[in-house]
């Protein structure tokens, strides 16, 4: 086996935006056996925040596709993980990246696949979309607005590659949905990969939704505490606890959108009584532990131990 560190530096100035925004410097991180072919790039900019965020999304994606390494059957050709970035905003407020995965384990066909991060500037702090907008009302807003705008493009006429339930599943109004995307200047960029809006034979799609449209759902902080529930009804010294720490709030959120995720993939009504009653005995745990006057450590080590239950690790 081989395990190949590629310190490319392309030094790939990003054209006129690099004046406000940062260098970046492209990289690859591979690793090649019997079994696996494997090539993640990723850039980094000289941000240690920014760069340890992705030369860490790049160390984890070659671990996760390397854990396929033992169901390759005898014979079959290697399996195989091309990683490719596009820098999609780089200027004086955000840094944001879209990352395209192709992989092949030897299924009918490859599987596609995407992964954004937006960072704000100049700390290089990653912000995600429920810390953007505000909370489920602002989740409404961009899944109501990307729906008419894929049944617009896709769901309609006689050339359609989608229909109207298929691209409402898709673009239901939850984190989950909306994961894959980059804010722009002016809009709100959402990626789609193959199956979440249309079928595998259409291809990845994406939608671009004006911030016009989402002017009154955008909160005015981003920076600030966003939990899964509204800081302006907190009631327990718990909640409370949470609505002033923004990295227990962001621990909150990523719980419940991990739940809700595994709601969403139980289909079975046992099934998801099951999930349902875990919730709520957690939560009850959870308060019954970390009750006392300052909460913050006995939170955190609840809800990372949700989350890895959860099998969502956080970010």
């Amino acid at each position: 086996m081989r395990f190949i560190w590629g310190c490319l530096f392309l030094s790939l100035m990003v054209g006129a935006a690099s004046a406000a925004g940062l260098p970046v410097a492209g990289k690859v991180l591979a690793f090649k056996s019997k079994a696996t072919d494997i090539a993640v790039k990723y850039p980094q900019t000289g941000n240690k925040a920014i760069d340890a965020v992705l030369s860490d999304y790049a160390r984890k994606s070659v671990a996760a596709f390397k854990t396929y390494e033992p169901d390759l059957a005898a014979g079959d050709h290697p399996y195989a993980l091309d990683t490719t970035y596009s820098v999609e905003r780089n200027d004086a407020k955000m840094f944001a990246v879209l990352f395209t995965i192709y992989a092949d384990t030897g299924g009918a066909h490859p599987n596609g696949d995407y992964a954004t991060f937006n960072f704000l500037l100049p700390d290089g702090a990653q912000v995600f979309l429920p810390e953007i907008v505000d909370g489920d009302r602002g989740l409404k807003r961009v899944a109501a607005l990307a729906a008419a705008d894929l049944l617009r493009r896709i769901g309609t006429g006689s050339d359609a590659l989608s229909d109207k339930d298929t691209i409402a599943m898709g673009t239901s109004p939850v984190a989950d949905s909306f994961k894959d995307f980059v804010w722009q200047a002016n809009r709100l960029h959402v990626y789609f990969p193959p199956y979440q809006v249309a079928a595998y034979a259409a291809g990845p799609q994406d939608s671009v939704i004006p911030l016009a449209g989402l002017k009154d759902v955008i909160r005015p902080d981003w920076r600030a505490p966003a939990p899964s529930f509204a800081c302006a009804k907190a009631a327990t010294p718990i909640e409370h606890a949470i609505c002033a720490d923004a990295a227990l709030a962001r621990l909150d959120r990523q719980v419940a959108e991990a739940w809700q995720v595994g709601m969403k993939n139980a289909y079975e009504p046992a099934a998801l009584a099951k999930l349902r009653q875990e919730q709520r005995d957690w939560l009850a745990r959870r308060n019954a532990a970390c009750g006392g006057p300052s909460p913050g450590a006995c939170l955190a080590k609840f809800y990372r131990d949700r989350l890895a239950i959860l099998a969502l690790p956080p970010a």
